[in-house]
């Protein structure tokens, strides 16, 4: 949990009376939505984050006739240096998380989006997993629980040059089979950044949280980000400490049952 997690509400008269500094829409799979902020370095962190879901802001608040609360907006708020909680992410009028710390606020607006994305896709399977293409165009999943180097992986294949989808959820179309890109930033923790030495001199604008750096895919290689792709390969990754790399086959069924096992 993080520093200053509450769920109160912020009066709607309130919110008028905030001086916004910028506003973007964005669409990640099923999940379409704007963030708002008052603070000129929240509006380039979100840029930094959310840049590979934005979507035209215009086309979507010109619904006809309009929706209430449609789509949902997230608020990103500075309250000033005399609140001990300063910084302050809104849902609607919710108040998702309140803390001193601005990472902590732009770390939970991620976390919330990737929950709302996976839980109202209709359009797609979700597996916890990495995902790249091959550069002969052929889809790879990469199935794991937490801590089994699905992202450390998924960047160092990405920096041999494979295209980047995920590094947390293959898209699977359930019609076609076929692998769709979720590319949000890359979620690399304090012992695996020290794989990608060259990315530190990248990373100094992105949150840092709990030892967690945020890595956009581009960092790692220009234009690193893929396409749809036919499914190919399922590969699940097990990481012990000082063993050395090999790939052992695997067979159908147990492929499936790794799959199956980590869909959302």
């Amino acid at each position: 949990m993080l520093p200053g997690t509450s769920f109160s509400r912020m009066p709607a008269d309130a919110l008028r009376r905030i001086r916004w500094k910028g506003e973007g829409a964005f669409r990640c799979l099923s999940h379409t939505f704007t963030v708002r902020w008052n603070r000129a370095r929240f509006g380039e962190s979100v840029s930094q984050i959310l840049d590979p879901f934005a979507v035209s802001l215009e086309t979507i608040k010109a619904r006809q006739p309009a929706t209430p609360g449609m789509p949902p907006s997230y608020s990103l708020v500075d309250l000033g240096p005399k609140e001990d909680r300063r910084y302050v992410l809104l849902y609607g009028e919710d108040v998702l998380v309140g803390s001193a710390r601005a990472d902590d606020v732009l770390h939970f607006l991620l976390w919330h989006v990737n929950g709302e994305a996976f839980w109202q896709t209709g359009e797609f399977l979700i597996v916890h997993a990495g995902a790249v293409v091959t550069p002969a165009g052929h889809g790879v999943l990469l199935p794991g629980e937490a801590g089994s180097g699905k992202t450390t992986l998924t960047a160092g294949l990405v920096r041999a040059g494979f295209g980047y989808l995920s590094d947390e959820a293959g898209a699977i179309d359930p019609v076609t089979g076929r692998l769709y890109p979720y590319p949000k930033t890359m979620d690399l923790k304090g012992d695996s950044f020290k794989l990608f030495p060259e990315l530190r001199a990248k990373n100094g604008k992105l949150p840092v949280v709990q030892s967690r750096w945020r890595v956009r895919p581009d960092d790692i290689r220009p234009g690193a980000i893929g396409g749809p792709c036919e499914l190919r390969f399922v590969i699940a990754p097990r990481f012990r400490d000082g063993a050395p790399t090999e790939l052992s086959p695997t067979s159908r069924a147990d492929a499936v049952t790794e799959l199956w096992s980590s869909v959302w």
